[in-house]
């Protein structure tokens, strides 16, 4: 029934997937991956808050998985109740610190919120635990230059740099905040840069 159920998720056809899995469901009522396919066919179909009631009782049964929180926050976050994203995304992490898919997440409602210090603390973290990813140093960059700390974004481009030389638009944020800092001839060798590898301002 399950499979069932996915098959006519895959086709949008929501209604008939959630009567299959609710089917499933009776069947199994302590499969995870049924509970989660239900709140997940509720979200597809906008119907948010069934999809959280599902949600909040499969961490009745699994109350320490962190991805649970972290797909409850997603919820909350497309209906724009941030507090609430955001309290579930921090449960997320104390559950699982490793997972950077949620610092990312939190990240962005933490500036969206205009808590952007707290934003670069989650990007912070994220590179403690993968320092091989540019993109990590290139967002906190991002939020640096922000919060106008432009050395500090500068040496965040860098480290990005290292790790994706070839990527021009690198080059062209760092000697945005290069300029915005003072410094005009590391600024234009940077434009320059990225002029050469194609991109246009």
């Amino acid at each position: 029934m399950y499979n069932k159920g996915i098959n006519r998720e895959n086709l949008g056809e929501y209604p008939k997937a959630l009567h299959l899995l609710f089917y499933a469901l009776s069947l199994k009522s302590s499969s995870l991956k049924i509970y989660k396919a239900i709140a997940r066919v509720y979200a597809k179909n906008k119907n948010y808050l069934n999809a959280l009631d599902y949600y909040s009782k499969a961490m009745i049964k699994y109350e320490n998985n962190a991805e649970l929180y972290a797909l409850k926050a997603d919820i909350h976050r497309k209906i724009k109740q941030y507090d609430l994203a955001i309290k579930h995304y921090d449960q997320a992490i104390k559950l699982d610190y490793n997972n950077n898919e949620y610092y990312i997440k939190r990240a962005f409602l933490k500036y969206y919120i205009d808590e952007i210090q707290d934003a670069i603390n989650d990007y912070n973290a994220a590179v403690l635990n993968n320092p091989k990813d540019y993109f990590l140093y290139e967002q906190r960059a991002f939020y640096k230059f922000q919060k106008k700390l432009y050395n500090n974004a500068i040496e965040d481009y860098e480290s990005a740099i290292k790790l994706s030389p070839k990527n021009a638009h690198l080059y062209y944020m760092k000697a945005a905040a290069e300029m915005l800092s003072g410094n005009n001839t590391e600024a234009e060798k940077d434009f320059n840069t990225a002029s050469n590898m194609g991109l246009k301002e």
